[in-house]
């Protein structure tokens, strides 16, 4: 039961780190540029930068070493591509609307 409870603790940690690196990237604006896959990524994020992330979905997937995590900035859904840097730091190397 206590190796559950741990489990637990420690997903949501990892959940609050990753969240926690995408708002770091909205920002900054030139950092917001750098990362967008297009215009209209980048526009919508620089507009809204200052209104809260939120998840909607659970869903994680992670192929090689990229992590995809779907979070919501008012209206609209984003898909944000993270790196495990060290330990348990994220980076954003790619942010696409959809």
């Amino acid at each position: 039961m206590t190796g559950i409870i741990i489990a637990l603790i420690l997903n949501n940690f990892i959940r609050r780190r990753m969240v926690l690196a995408c708002k770091k990237t909205l920002q900054n604006k030139e950092k917001v540029l750098k990362v967008s896959v297009n215009d209209e990524t980048a526009a919508y994020l620089n507009r809204h930068r200052n209104e809260d992330l939120y998840r909607i979905d659970e869903l994680i997937t992670k192929r090689h070493d990229i992590i995809k995590y779907k979070l919501c900035l008012k209206k609209r859904s984003f898909d944000f591509y993270l790196k495990k840097q060290k330990l348990l730091n994220y980076k954003v190397i790619a942010i696409k609307i959809y």
